[in-house]
């Protein structure tokens, strides 16, 4: 979401220094609202959110191993001998070493999906932005989901234009 902004404000930028002089014509569009209805968007939330789910269960389960491993070192602690005891012990903290990485592999996991699965709707509203963009003649579209980019929205929303080209 935040590279669509970026590039938007890219645009608008590249855009403002070569019509400095001519009047200019700017749209906006809440980017956040459109995206929300686009199926794709939908589908991929839903197949990460299966996908959280399971990694999820994944990681809950390591962590029940671990904790009824503790649980029965803990009450044989006095009845086995000391290098038992450490040898335990080291096997706990390499139990708990693997749920560590378990745990940053699963989220940079799922922050690899998302990005996968966001690039090509990204892309592809962009590319409607930009085609109905060119289509009116626009030479900025704003992103007024964003309340800091957008002071004053009186010129045209593009919304209902991008969301046709979507064919939403």
């Amino acid at each position: 979401m935040k590279q669509l902004k970026f590039i938007l404000l890219g645009m608008m930028m590249v855009l403002g220094m070569t019509h400095t002089h001519a009047q200019q014509k700017i749209g906006h569009i809440d980017v956040q609202k459109i995206l929300q209805e686009m199926p794709e968007y939908k589908q991929a939330q839903a197949e990460l959110k299966k996908l959280y789910q399971t990694y999820q269960q994944e990681f809950e389960q390591m962590q029940k191993e671990y904790y009824a491993k503790l649980q029965k070192y803990q009450q044989e602690a006095k009845s086995v001998s000391q290098e038992e005891n450490q040898r335990r012990g080291q096997e706990l903290q390499q139990m708990e070493k693997s749920i560590l990485e378990a745990q940053q592999r699963i989220q940079e996991d799922l922050a690899k999906k998302e990005a996968e699965k966001m690039k090509a709707i990204q892309d592809k509203l962009m590319n409607a932005i930009q085609s109905v963009a060119q289509e009116k003649k626009f030479d900025y579209i704003l992103d007024s989901s964003a309340p800091s980019s957008v002071l004053v929205a009186n010129g045209p929303d593009i919304y209902n234009d991008v969301k046709k080209k979507l064919g939403l």
